[in-house]
């Protein structure tokens, strides 16, 4: 599943924005709230955004298990996958692959250390931002989750 793509060269000299939102949302919906963020105030672009199109895509991702390694993560980033599977106690195969779909989604990122590729979160805070409203179809409301 994994390649290296998700390695970032040198993520000392790359910024990150401090906080990572993720959000339910269509794509193009969070495309037009981005830049509407942008436009209202500039000081916006300082979060990233990662979308989900359902509520579902954002419960099957953030399991109980994957949210212990973002915090761990974010507490201290990891020296290796092996490192990290030894600190929360769980075999090297089931973190290294949560950890690649959270690579995938743009949570984690990769130091490349030798062999090793070093996971970590550049983020101070993680936020889940569900907005909850009527579609506005007469008649009846649609939740947009």
């Amino acid at each position: 599943m994994s390649n290296d793509t998700h390695t970032t060269p040198v993520p000392e000299s790359t910024q990150y924005p401090e906080t990572l939102r993720l959000t339910i949302q269509s794509g193009a919906a969070a495309f037009d709230a981005a830049l509407e963020a942008v436009a209202d105030d500039p000081a916006a672009a300082e979060a990233a955004v990662v979308s989900f199109e359902t509520a579902e895509g954002i419960r099957r991702l953030l399991t109980d298990r994957r949210l212990e390694l973002i915090q761990s993560l974010m507490a201290a980033p990891a020296a290796s996958i092996t490192e990290l599977a030894e600190r929360v106690d769980r075999s090297y195969s089931v973190v290294h692959e949560d950890i690649e779909l959270l690579a995938d989604t743009g949570i984690v990122k990769f130091r490349q250390d030798g062999q090793s590729k070093a996971p970590f979160i550049p983020y101070e805070t993680v936020e889940l931002d569900v907005t909850i409203s009527a579609a506005g179809v007469a008649g009846g409301a649609e939740l947009s989750v």
